[in-house]
């Protein structure tokens, strides 16, 4: 069984409330993936504290397993599935701020401003990540499953464009070791972010044991 036979009546209010901190978290993640994008590709400041978001982030996945416990100890009949389902979706979201962060301190990495023509494709992946955010909380929080089938479906198509770009990337004589490795290790880290929202949208189309699997 999937989440979306749960979704057969009016949620517990706990469970209610802990799918909105994974929403929040989400948005806060994705805010946060926009602008440590912006600083590593496009050459901007941040406007905003990472670190501070980030701990947001943090509280948000330490709210949403005080609700289930509460949940299960009021009413532990009900929504026993999906109470697992968000113990796992939580730390996937949980991960999405940390490489949020992380891709910002990629770009302390660098030894000058990202001009290469090697950060058009990372700029391309990146408009395709903030979608696959938004896509990812409407397929998970609203329990939309054509959504979460699109966030399968285009992260099997970043994990072939991350490869190819890997496989240029290695063989490219225009490009500085530093650069190599700071778009290496920066494109990793963003197929690592669709990795992650893939894996929150997994329990609205697979059985519980087969989360993390592609659908």
């Amino acid at each position: 069984m999937s989440l979306f036979d749960f979704f057969t009546g009016s949620r517990p209010a706990l469970i209610t409330d802990a799918m909105g901190a994974v929403d929040t978290m989400l948005r806060v993640s994705g805010e946060m993936l926009e602008a440590a994008l912006a600083c590593l590709l496009d050459n901007e400041p941040l406007e905003i504290d990472l670190s501070e978001r980030d701990k947001e982030v943090n509280e948000g996945e330490q709210e949403v397993r005080r609700l289930v416990i509460e949940h299960l100890a009021i009413d532990p009949e009900r929504e026993r599935i999906l109470s697992l389902i968000l113990i796992s979706a939580v730390q996937e979201a949980e991960r999405v701020g940390d490489l949020a962060k992380s891709l910002s301190a990629a770009a302390t990495l660098a030894d000058s401003p990202r001009l290469s023509p090697h950060v058009e494709p990372l700029r391309g992946l990146r408009d395709r990540l903030l979608r696959l955010v938004d896509a990812t909380r409407k397929g998970f929080v609203q329990g939309d499953a054509r959504a979460a089938r699109s966030v399968t479906e285009e992260h099997q198509e970043i994990k072939k464009m991350v490869a190819v770009y890997l496989e240029t990337l290695a063989h490219a004589n225009d490009v500085s070791s530093n650069e190599a490795v700071v778009f290496a290790i920066s494109v990793r880290m963003m197929a690592r972010i669709s990795s992650h929202l893939s894996n929150i949208v997994s329990s609205t189309l697979v059985p519980f044991d087969q989360i993390r699997r592609p659908a």
